[in-house]
């Protein structure tokens, strides 16, 4: 293990209040979820008693090895990270601007792994498994899951998946990245995000060979790699990941689903 990985964690993103207060409740935390007029921090709902902010600085604690870990979000977490030997950089409204101001707080890395803190089921093993199958000359490596393979594991879950030639896909909620060589491409990153809420767009900003290719099921892993590597101006590679690392939470039927399944387990 590469002791000079940084982390980041961007915990900057809210749900609306009124979906999500009822499915919190049901869980036996007492997290207040603070939030603000744009609704409440994900990263403190809570699943098994502990927030969602808990379980992934659990998981990538022990993979950092007491290197530099920044979480990315709001003031009102400073108290809940006291007792963790991080960094907090303040959060801005944009999801794409957080990532940003993660990376820039790492710069001087060569290699830092970026982590979303809405991944429920996301363990140490999990993130040192993805982290050691990261190939090392690549710039940005980021997680996928087989289909087969996360259906196993989270059955009947209500995720979604990409189909590919290669096979279907859940994109994962991790990357091991060269942070001085993607903030480069800053720019891009904010290409990419403001087009995020439209399929449409994102192909149009991949190129129409692989929007066509997608859509008549062609298109493969690697192709997404050379076209990744094309528009960042690095090495790219997807890299076949644990599915704790795809399962996140989004809309209040993912949150339902994991308190579900935390319960039909029942406690470590």
């Amino acid at each position: 293990m590469n002791a000079e990985l940084a982390v980041v964690l961007t915990a900057g993103g809210r749900v609306p209040r009124a979906q999500f207060a009822h499915a919190a409740s049901l869980d036996d935390g007492s997290d207040s979820y603070d939030g603000d007029e744009s609704g409440m921090i994900k990263a403190l709902l809570r699943v098994g008693g502990r927030s969602l902010l808990e379980i992934a600085l659990s998981a990538v604690l022990p993979v950092a090895r007491g290197g530099t870990v920044v979480v990315v979000g709001h003031s009102v977490l400073k108290e809940r990270l006291s007792k963790w030997a991080v960094q907090l950089v303040p959060e801005h409204r944009e999801a794409h601007e957080n990532l940003i101001a993660g990376l820039q707080a790492v710069v001087d890395h060569p290699r830092a792994l970026y982590l979303t803190t809405d991944l429920p089921f996301v363990t140490a093993e999990a993130v040192r498994q993805f982290v050691d199958a990261c190939p090392v000359d690549k710039g940005l490596c980021y997680a996928i899951v087989r289909r087969d393979v996360f259906d196993r594991r989270f059955p009947n879950s209500p995720s979604t998946y990409a189909r590919l030639r290669d096979g279907e896909f859940v994109a994962g909620c991790a990357a091991v990245v060269s942070p001085a060589r993607l903030l480069q491409r800053a720019q891009w990153i904010r290409r990419v995000a403001q087009r995020r809420k439209s399929l449409w767009k994102l192909a149009l900003l991949a190129g129409g060979r692989v929007l066509w290719r997608y859509a008549i099921r062609q298109l493969t892993v690697a192709d997404v790699e050379l076209r990744a590597e094309q528009l960042l101006g690095i090495r790219c590679g997807a890299v076949e990941s644990p599915p704790e690392l795809g399962y996140d939470i989004d809309t209040p039927q993912e949150y339902l689903y994991a308190l579900r399944a935390v319960a039909d387990v029942g406690p470590a």
